[in-house]
């Protein structure tokens, strides 16, 4: 099965709480997509202000208009 990537890469996303444990000091700031994690699942995402990456699920993200 390929993976679909609901959100494209370079979308700006917030960080939401989703259904399991979360980095609290994550919630609610924003960041870039930079990738679909390879298992198809997960999103690697740079929030404003770091310079590594960070992996959420996508149930962790919203798109920001």
């Amino acid at each position: 099965m390929i993976p679909i990537q609901t959100l494209p890469q370079g979308a700006t996303v917030r960080v939401r709480r989703g259904r399991f444990p979360l980095d609290a000091r994550t919630e609610g700031r924003e960041g870039l997509v930079l990738h679909l994690h390879r298992d198809g699942f997960r999103y690697g995402v740079r929030l404003h202000g770091e310079m590594h990456t960070r992996i959420f699920t996508a149930e962790e993200l919203e798109p920001v208009e």
